[in-house]
């Protein structure tokens, strides 16, 4: 017996997903074995769709993964359909590269499903996510502090991926199984509370329902409401922009502070801005305080490949290259050339020669060969640095006092690398200063030069 409901809602759905009829498309289906994707894949079938299956064996529960492998490939035979396999060893994977085991899954899965979709010419990616799943994203994404935007949760098309069930409670597909007595795997894991999605599931939501009955039935309703209040927002984020963004390049713009400062949101826009860029909440909300006048002009806020320079009217937001040194040290063993700061690198090399010149500008120092021990260390300077100058008569020196003498900017500061002996002693404030204790001596027989140059 069929839940007709079940199948009138299901292909009302994803006739309002793909903009068309469903029959003239073709479906590639995320296949578990468990109840919710054996339940889509029962539809397609009883609807008369053209599609075929994906299946991904993480190789995570030993013989149960296997067996639910062979489970899913002989309902598709028996039914004539064409399954697609793909076998991961998840946790070797796991051991060499490390990570997060669920978002390594996830990613692998939906890799798996695109490139199968495109290699055979097929239009559209449907997986089994049903209301209950949407419901717990949002609470998920909210107590990973998500603001308006984890209120709407997982969209039911993302561009090629289709979630037809989207808005589908569980109940209906229990009934839709039993009813026509569809086969399907249980796995075990989805009753682990080691995971915080199981958490949500099993512990919270229960709660929150106890609370509200209708738990499901608001959060669908109100939907509707933080979509337009989400639109709002983004009219809002779009009318600002044109007053507080200035664009220099590709990779390079401007936040306005004192237009910001004057905006009805100015959380909201920062948020708006950065979060594509891979700033996390709390992230923002420093920036946010980072704003306000009483923080340094200079001080500068480092995440992944992106700079934040607070200037006196202005954050200047810049995209570099990342590299270890940019912000940890580099450790040198040998002579040789070294990429440092982005668009530098710092060259090291042996003179058999002493030069009758000693003085090559700032980007160039000799040093006596036997006071060099390696490995040396190249990183920026920081609070509490000392050295000797050259030519100050062994006169020591705060790093910092040495910068404000020579009128460095704060800005420059952050962009000043110093370069280490061994023992932890100043060798070079690089391209300004060499260390005195380093110097080249009447009786130098071996030197070492040091240059550095943009690449």
């Amino acid at each position: 017996m069929k839940n007709l409901n079940l199948e009138v809602l299901f292909l009302e759905a994803l006739k309002k997903i793909v903009k068309g009829d469903p029959k003239s498309k073709s479906y590639l289906i995320g296949i578990s074995g468990g109840s919710d994707s054996m339940c889509l894949a029962s539809l397609f079938l009883n609807c008369g769709l053209k599609f075929c299956l994906a299946h991904v064996n993480y190789s995570l529960r030993g013989a149960d993964s296997i067996n639910d492998m062979n489970f899913v490939t002989t309902w598709a035979d028996e039914n004539k359909v064409l399954c697609f396999t793909k076998i991961i060893d998840t946790p070797l994977i796991l051991a060499s590269q490390g990570g997060n085991m669920q978002q390594l899954a996830r990613n692998i899965r939906y890799s798996f499903f695109e490139e199968t979709r495109l290699e055979n010419n097929i239009d559209f990616v449907c997986t089994a996510h049903h209301a209950s799943d949407w419901l717990e994203t949002i609470i998920f994404n909210f107590f990973r502090g998500g603001l308006l935007n984890a209120l709407v949760g997982m969209p039911a098309r993302n561009d090629a991926v289709l979630r037809p069930l989207l808005y589908v409670e569980k109940s209906f597909i229990s009934d839709y199984l039993t009813q026509n007595e569809i086969p399907f795997r249980t796995d075990g894991s989805n009753v682990k509370l080691i995971y915080n999605r199981n958490l949500i599931r099993h512990n919270i939501l229960p709660l929150l329902k106890f609370i509200n009955p209708s738990l499901l039935s608001t959060f669908i309703s109100n939907n509707k409401i933080w979509i337009e209040m989400i639109n709002i927002k983004n009219d809002f984020i779009e009318r600002e922009s044109q007053k507080i963004i200035t664009r220099i390049s590709e990779n390079e713009f401007l936040i306005d502070l004192d237009h910001l400062n004057n905006s009805n949101a100015p959380i909201t826009f920062i948020h708006e801005i950065l979060s594509p860029l891979g700033f996390t909440s709390n992230m923002m909300l420093e920036m946010d305080q980072r704003r306000h006048k009483s923080v340094s002009i200079g001080t500068v806020f480092y995440h992944n490949d992106w700079k934040i320079i607070k200037l006196e009217h202005a954050f200047r937001v810049v995209k570099f290259n990342f590299t270890k040194t940019e912000l940890n040290s580099l450790e040198i063993f040998s002579l040789g050339a070294y990429s440092f700061s982005n668009n530098k690198e710092i060259i090291i090399d042996s003179l058999k020669t002493k030069p009758k010149n000693l003085n090559h500008g700032k980007d160039i120092i000799l040093v006596d060969a036997e006071k060099i021990v390696f490995p040396l260390i190249l990183r920026k300077w920081a609070p509490g640095d000392f050295f000797h100058p050259i030519n100050m008569n062994n006169h020591t020196k705060k790093v910092q006092d040495f910068l404000t003498d020579i009128k460095i900017d704060k800005i420059n500061k952050n962009e000043i690398f110093v370069l280490l002996n061994a023992n932890g002693q100043i060798i070079w404030v690089v391209g300004l200063r060499q260390d005195n204790r380093f110097k080249i001596e009447p009786n130098t027989e071996h030197i070492i030069i040091f240059e550095i140059k943009i690449k």
